[in-house]
């Protein structure tokens, strides 16, 4: 009995885990999500500064890697957790380059590191 209480609560953890938005879901079937608000987390791997943009590539703690674009100034830094709530866009312009499967931001805010990388 004692047991089963703590069980049940890890179970319901990793389901809630596991039903939130993440950036392999979004690569997985991106048609799905288009046109749609998103929440991602991830680690800033590469950053371009263009003229009053900037072009992303997060990943997630497996691996999974997505583009955005954050339109004005970009305060981050490579390696840092980032949480991205947008618009996935089938395509878009970045500089004078187009681009697809792109986030287009609306709001970038601080995260932190996963506790447990590849856990669920």
């Amino acid at each position: 009995m004692r047991l089963a209480r703590p069980v049940a609560l890890l179970a319901f953890a990793s389901l809630l885990v596991a039903c939130r938005t993440t950036v392999a879901t979004v690569n997985q079937r991106p048609a799905k999500y288009y046109q749609e608000t998103v929440t991602l987390r991830g680690q800033v791997m590469r950053m371009q500064n263009l003229p009053g943009e900037t072009l992303l590539e997060i990943a997630d703690a497996r691996g999974a890697r997505i583009l955005v674009q954050v339109k004005g100034g970009f305060e981050h830094a490579t390696g840092d957790w980032i949480e991205v709530k947008g618009i996935l866009v089938p395509e878009a312009r970045v500089g004078d380059q187009l681009v697809y499967d792109v986030v287009v931001a609306e709001d970038v805010d601080d995260a932190s590191a996963p506790w447990f990388r590849n856990l669920f």
